[in-house]
C-alpha cells in the first residue's frame, strides 16, 4: 500500500514538473513574440547613421533620427500597423489587413512607395532586402539578392518568425530550428540551417542570435568585440536583438544584458536596468520599450536616434487585442 501511494505521489510529482516546465515553456514563447516588431532600428554601418521607428497605441508609427532618405519622416506615418521594421535606408510596416506600407530608399525595389499587397503575419528590413511572413509559414522577399538574400521567388516552408540581417537572412521553423540563407562569409547564415530549440532570432552585420526556450542565448558569424560568442550566452532571456557589432537580450526581469562593441555606449558592460518588454538595435544605437509605453535610448545619437533622455509616447507595449 504504501508503495503504491510513493508510486502516485511520484507520478504527480513528475506530471506537475513537467507542466510547469511546459507552462514556461510558453511563457517564454509568448514573450519572444510580444518582444518583436513594436520597436526598430536601422541605420548605415558605413557612416554611422541611424533611424528609429515605435509604434504607438492608436496604430501609426512615430519615428525619429536620420531622415536624408525619407525614411523617418519627423512627423511621422500614420495607419493602423501592428508591426514595424528598419533597414539601412528604408522603413516597414505591416497592416491590420495583412498588406504592407513602404517608405525610404528602393534602389533595389526594397520599399515599393505602393507598398505590398499579402496577407502577412510579421515583417523584417535588412540593408537593401525586405521579407514578409505568409499566413501559411511561407516568406515573400523583394529588394537586393546578392547572395541570395531574398529569393524573388520567396521561401517555401512552415516559419513562425524572420529576421534580415545585413546581407543574410534567417527564419525560424515550428520546430524550433533555424533556416538561413544570404551572405555566410563570416558563418552567420550556414547553408545547412542551425538545430535547436529556439523561439526567437536576430541578425546583425554579420552575426546572428538564437534564444533558447530554456533562456540562453547562441550566438554564430563574427565575433569581433565579443558580439557573438561561440559557446552563446548562459541567461534566463525572453527576447535578444542585434546591432552591427553588438548584442542585446531582455532578462526575465525587465533588465537588458548588452555585449560587442561599446565604442558609442551602444553595448554598457553593466547592461541597462528597468522594466522593458522589446528592444532594438541600429549600427552604433540601442532603444528599449518599456513597459509604460516610453522608450530609452542610449549609444550614437549624431541623427537624434537615440535621444539620452529618451522618447515618452505612450507606445505600444503588447500585440493584444489586435
Amino acid at each position: 500500500m504504501s508503495e503504491s501511494l510513493a508510486y502516485d505521489a511520484l507520478r504527480v510529482f513528475v506530471n506537475w514538473q513537467r507542466e510547469r516546465r511546459l507552462n514556461k515553456v510558453r511563457e517564454r514563447k509568448q514573450a519572444a513574440r510580444t518582444s518583436t516588431e513594436l520597436l526598430a532600428a536601422g541605420g548605415v554601418y558605413f557612416d554611422r547613421r541611424g533611424h528609429s521607428l515605435a509604434l504607438r497605441v492608436d496604430g501609426s508609427i512615430a519615428c525619429w533620427g536620420d531622415n536624408g532618405n525619407g525614411q523617418a519622416p519627423p512627423d511621422g506615418v500614420p495607419g493602423n500597423f501592428v508591426a514595424i521594421a528598419a533597414g539601412e535606408f528604408h522603413s516597414l510596416a505591416l497592416r491590420v489587413d495583412g498588406s504592407i506600407a513602404c517608405w525610404g530608399v528602393n534602389g533595389y525595389g526594397q520599399a515599393p512607395p505602393a507598398g505590398v499587397p499579402g496577407n502577412f503575419v510579421a515583417i523584417a528590413a535588412g540593408a537593401h532586402h525586405s521579407l514578409a511572413l505568409r499566413v501559411d509559414g511561407s516568406i515573400a522577399c523583394w529588394g537586393d539578392n546578392g547572395d541570395g538574400r531574398a529569393p524573388p521567388d520567396g521561401v517555401p516552408g512552415n516559419f513562425v518568425a524572420i529576421v534580415a540581417g545585413m546581407y543574410h537572412s534567417l527564419a525560424l521553423r515550428v520546430d524550433g530550428s533555424v533556416a538561413c540563407w544570404g551572405y555566410n562569409g563570416h558563418g552567420q547564415a550556414p547553408p545547412a540551417g542551425v538545430p535547436g530549440d529556439f523561439v526567437a532570432i536576430a541578425a546583425g552585420t554579420t552575426h546572428s542570435l538564437a534564444l533558447r526556450v530554456d533562456g540562453s542565448v547562441a550566438c554564430w558569424g563574427a565575433n569581433g568585440d565579443g558580439r557573438a560568442p561561440p559557446a552563446g550566452v548562459p541567461g534566463n532571456f525572453v527576447a535578444i536583438a542585434a546591432g552591427a557589432r553588438h548584442s542585446l537580450a531582455i532578462r526575465v526581469d525587465g533588465s537588458v544584458a548588452c555585449w560587442g562593441a561599446n565604442g558609442d555606449d551602444q553595448a554598457p558592460p553593466d547592461g541597462v536596468p528597468g522594466d522593458f518588454v522589446a528592444i532594438a538595435t541600429g549600427f552604433a544605437h540601442s532603444l528599449a520599450l518599456r513597459r509604460d509605453g516610453s522608450v530609452a535610448c542610449w549609444g550614437r545619437n549624431e541623427n537624434g536616434q537615440a535621444p539620452p533622455a529618451g522618447v515618452s509616447g505612450p507606445f505600444r507595449v503588447t500585440h493584444a487585442n489586435l
